[in-house]
């Protein structure tokens, strides 16, 4: 069952339970997706607002506004992909491995399960920074009612870019230096991306309010 067709409640109740998942990687997505979800709904407050002002939000927002949706309805697949590949590797280790060819038949479908749990928080982390990317130049254009939620969208896409990159890290564990190398590479180059424009966005939103109340 999907993690989205369950309710909050529920959700968190398996979360905080003995349960493995959904765990870090997924809720990173998860959060991700609710982040992206703020950005989103300051956009379009902002685009209903302007056209009852009998203005237009700019076609770059517009467009900016269907990309948001893209990378959520993705962010809300790498959710449920998390969780799956956790699986996938639990069936993988539960394997016979009675034979040499049980035993290579185990070792592949591990190092298959392996290579989806790296993928997959990198794939979540990438996508939270490209929400970043997104927002970046929109504080300045939505209503100043909901430049806090640009802002909260953008702490709550830091910290799902930070979790899951640590579901990244704790996979790498399992590589060998050389192995470990591009992988470990695209994980400091997205902790790096996305702190600095998270940051950046904060910076933004906190300027624009301060500037609102003056």
């Amino acid at each position: 069952m999907s993690l989205w067709n369950q309710t909050a409640a529920d959700l968190l109740k398996a979360t905080a339970s003995h349960k493995p998942t959904p765990g870090g990687g997924s809720v990173a997505a998860l959060s991700g997706a609710f982040g992206v979800g703020l950005l989103s709904m300051a956009l379009t407050i902002s685009r209903n607002k302007a056209q009852k002002a009998g203005k237009e939000l700019s076609p770059e927002l517009s467009a900016t506004l269907k990309r948001l949706g893209t990378i959520q309805a993705r962010l809300q697949a790498l959710a449920d992909e998390d969780v799956a590949v956790f699986r996938k590797f639990v069936d993988a280790t539960k394997l016979p491995k009675d034979s040499e060819e049980e035993e290579q038949a185990r070792a592949q479908a591990l190092a298959e399960a392996g290579e989806a749990a790296r993928s997959t928080p990198l794939n979540i982390a990438a996508q939270c920074v490209q929400a970043l990317t997104e927002a970046e130049g929109t504080v300045g254009e939505v209503h100043a009612e909901v430049v806090s939620d640009v802002g909260a969208g953008a702490a709550l896409l830091r910290g799902a870019v930070d979790a899951a990159l640590l579901t990244v890290d704790i996979n790498l564990l399992r590589l060998s230096d050389d192995e470990k190398a591009p992988l470990q590479a695209r994980r400091d180059a997205l902790a790096s991306e996305g702190h600095e424009r998270a940051e950046r966005l904060l910076k933004q939103a906190q300027r624009q309010i301060a500037e609102n109340q003056e």
